[in-house]
């Protein structure tokens, strides 16, 4: 392997910053905890649709009154003289179990649903339809404090006997209120109670028939705004807040260990980031792995070069049979030509005159036994290197000794 990077710097350097930066949003994201309410239109404090909750959380912030938005654990979230809100619970099993358990909270205002809303497809966060719920879902919401209480609708008008606020509602019709031995009016007329209490011992419990009071839609109507936080200031006492529970909304934040995180939908797209970013970096930066390869020799320059890899070639591909062969033959023309050989002599009568000449020269090397071994294919399947080698030899040192004597060319030159 060379010493080169696989990418160039700038492509390295793009890809480590595009990885940190996915990291970092997702570290962001996974950080904000409950800073950025989920995208919802039902009915709690992070909707801004028309049954929504959002309006009268914030109207409490504007008035300095301390506001939570619980997605968990609503119960550790209390400080003394503070209220915790339950409005508009699902209907399911499992919230029934969480609204047991937040009972156990000393001051409450349990709003009672009423619409059913399908989201829009044009905007988000808006509703495309809104109408009434089943009237089971409030009677099931109110029997979880007030079990032999009732819910009515009264699409008439409802004049209130009873309002220890002083101050009266706008609702929508129908209106939406509750009956029940247990409760004890707070605003009530004579077909039943918009907001009754239940008080036992060191706990009280508000009930809110009508979700409209403090509803997106509804706030600004009359003195809904004012009556929502008047009902606040009378349930909550010193510097006590308020604390709207979502986990009854199905708004659940579950606390896991960031490294744990790392490994789940979204944030496991910048962990794979990360790795990759690193498996680029060590394969960018390692000049090798495991042992060095031997880097293989130079081509040596020169005549004695240029043959040694002309007999390598030879050599890896198998034909080393065929050039001594054709070595032999055309030693034995060359020297023919040179000794100014008779042209009409060939074959065997040409290997007969070159016999003569040599035993007058007094050649050492049979030329036409060298020539019989180099050209009969009976054992050219049989000849090892070591004999392709000896014939060659030979023939060039009959070369040597037939043209220029034994004198000039000994054997072994």
């Amino acid at each position: 392997m060379t010493g080169e990077s696989a990418f160039s710097p700038r492509l390295l350097i793009a890809w480590i910053a595009g990885a940190v930066v996915v990291f970092a949003i997702s570290m962001y994201f996974m950080g904000g905890g409950e800073l950025g309410g989920p995208d919802t239109v039902g009915p709690s404090t992070f909707s801004r649709s028309a049954i929504g909750h959002e309006g009268i959380a914030d109207v409490l912030q504007q008035l300095s009154i301390p506001v939570v938005k619980s997605r968990a654990d609503s119960l550790d979230k209390l400080s003394p003289g503070s209220v915790l809100v339950i409005a508009e619970p699902i209907h399911s099993g499992q919230v029934e179990s969480m609204v047991r358990a937040l009972l156990k909270a000393k001051t409450i205002l349990l709003v009672l649903p009423k619409w059913l809303g399908t989201p829009g497809a044009q905007k988000p966060g808006w509703l495309a339809k809104v109408g009434e719920g089943p009237l089971g879902n409030a009677e099931w919401a109110l029997n979880l404090v007030a079990p032999r209480g009732e819910v009515a609708r009264e699409r008439g008008s409802v004049t209130w006997t009873t309002n220890a606020l002083q101050i009266d509602p706008s609702l929508d019709t129908p209106t939406q209120l509750v009956r029940g031995d247990r409760l004890r009016p707070i605003i009530g007329g004579m077909e039943g109670m918009l907001l009754g209490e239940i008080s036992d011992r060191d706990h009280k419990i508000w009930v809110l028939a009508d979700p409209d009071v403090i509803a997106n839609h509804g706030i600004a109507n009359g003195n809904n705004a004012a009556l929502a936080v008047a009902i606040i200031r009378r349930l909550a006492s010193g510097d006590g807040g308020v604390v709207f529970d979502e986990t009854v909304h199905g708004l659940l934040v579950r606390t896991a260990s960031p490294f744990v995180l790392l490994f789940r939908f979204p944030f496991v797209v910048a962990t794979a980031q990360v790795l990759i970013a690193a498996a680029l970096l060590l394969w960018a930066t390692l000049g090798r792995f495991g042992a060095p390869q031997i880097v293989p020799p130079p081509l040596s320059a020169g005549r004695e070069g240029l043959l040694q890899n002309m007999a390598k070639l030879v050599e890896f591909t198998g034909h080393q049979d065929v050039m001594v062969r054709r070595y032999v033959q055309e030693t034995v023309r060359d020297v023919a030509s040179q000794l100014h050989a008779p042209r009409e002599l060939s074959g065997n009568r040409l290997i007969a005159w070159l016999q003569r000449v040599g035993l007058a020269r007094g050649v050492t090397v049979d030329c036409e036994a060298v020539l019989l071994e180099a050209t009969d294919p009976a054992t050219a399947q049989r000849r090892h290197a070591a004999t392709l080698v000896r014939l060659a030899r030979a023939i060039h040192q009959w070369r040597g000794e037939i043209i220029d004597g034994r004198a000039r060319y000994p054997r072994g030159h």
